[in-house]
């Protein structure tokens, strides 16, 4: 993949295709996991995929039309759906905190009434139960509420299990044959994560989830707010545990990018929640959330110049810094254009550093 129209674009389509090895190395290792458990990583990075697919399409369709009309897919909208679902409570599809409750609440009651009160024998209702966990290395990387919420399916769809492993499954083809496409040629460069992703690395277990949330994070916080709060942490969770053996590498880039972007949502999804329910939490959550979003790292962050986050997710770099860019840098000097005095190595190290303090403290607030 290379043009000579411009040097952004020459830009643009070197961080399409790191991205999209990254995505082929990772969907071959599920591809050829010998663990039913692989699947459960899947679940994880299928909104992530969805992103690089869906915002690696737009772009050549505006600098290579013709590749692009080649890479054309059929499931336009549940890719673009659950590509959204990255932006955790900063979609725009949520005006308030409530607009995102409202979404974990249908998906409760949907998931309780499917799995609860199904068995005849009324001493036996007690164990039924109606919230998959998984968990990767002792972490929860995600749920059936959460795995729901980022695949952006409707939660009645969940009664059709049949139904709605055909989708997920033409999704998971739509995106497997796009990465294979683009990267046709390319050098492989490695393994991803899955090559050393042990089936024991991988638990699961199903609870109920009246009791579970009632045990997790604040009392002050209503169960579907708790909902979300775990897409939160389980955000974190993927992008630090599930991605850690692909933090060095021929993978280094996209998941520098990848943590950069949850971090990015996170803390201004956790900004909102402190907003609206902070003075109501107790003492102990108001000091969690005060430690993770007065931290210095979470203050860059926040103060950083939003093109670095746009170039990450949309490729195209802006027409002004073109010049200090370069083909040879790691993610081609945008780290040292937008964080001055930074380079890829000490901007790595400080972004997985925080995310690894802010993941565990999210973990250790929910109880989980």
């Amino acid at each position: 993949m290379a043009t000579t129209t411009s040097p952004g674009n020459d830009i643009a389509l070197g961080l399409i295709a790191q991205d999209l090895m990254f995505l082929r190395r990772f969907m071959q290792g599920v591809a050829t996991a010998q663990d039913e458990h692989a699947v459960v990583p899947m679940f994880c990075m299928h909104n992530y995929a969805c992103l690089i697919v869906y915002e690696s399409y737009r772009t050549l369709q505006a600098i290579e039309p013709a590749l692009a009309e080649l890479l054309a897919y059929d499931c336009v909208a549940a890719i673009a759906h659950a590509r959204h679902s990255v932006k955790l409570f900063d979609d725009t599809r949520y005006k308030q905190l409530s607009d995102v409750g409202e979404d974990f609440e249908r998906i409760i009651e949907v998931h309780r009434e499917a799995f609860l009160n199904n068995t005849w024998l009324p001493l036996a209702r007690p164990l039924e139960k109606d919230l998959a966990l998984w968990r990767c290395r002792g972490r929860v990387i995600s749920t059936s509420h959460i795995a729901n919420f980022f695949h952006a399916s409707s939660p009645q769809q969940i009664r059709n299990p049949a139904a709605l492993g055909r989708e997920f499954h033409d999704v998971a083809a739509e995106l497997g044959r796009y990465a294979a496409t683009v990267t046709d040629g390319l050098p492989w460069a490695g393994t991803s994560f899955m090559s050393s992703l042990k089936a024991t690395d991988l638990t699961d277990r199903d609870v109920r989830a009246a009791k579970t949330y009632r045990q997790a994070f604040d009392p002050a916080l209503p169960e579907e707010i708790k909902g979300a709060l775990t897409s939160l942490t389980c955000a974190l969770n993927v992008v630090d545990a599930l991605l850690a053996d692909d933090a060095d590498g021929p993978s280094a880039a996209t998941v520098l990018k990848l943590r950069y972007i949850t971090l990015h949502h996170v803390l201004s999804s956790l900004r909102k929640l402190a907003a609206e329910y902070g003075p109501r939490l107790q003492p102990p959550a108001r000091a969690l959330l005060d430690q993770i979003l007065t931290a210095s790292t979470s203050d860059r962050i926040a103060q950083a110049h939003p093109q670095f986050r746009n170039t990450l997710v949309h490729y195209r770099p802006e027409r002004r810094v073109e010049e200090q860019l370069s083909l040879n840098e790691p993610l081609y000097g945008l780290v040292g254009v937008y964080f001055p005095g930074e380079d890829f190595l000490s901007l790595n190290a400080e972004i997985s550093a925080h995310l690894t303090g802010v993941a565990h403290r999210m973990q250790a607030w929910s109880g989980w």
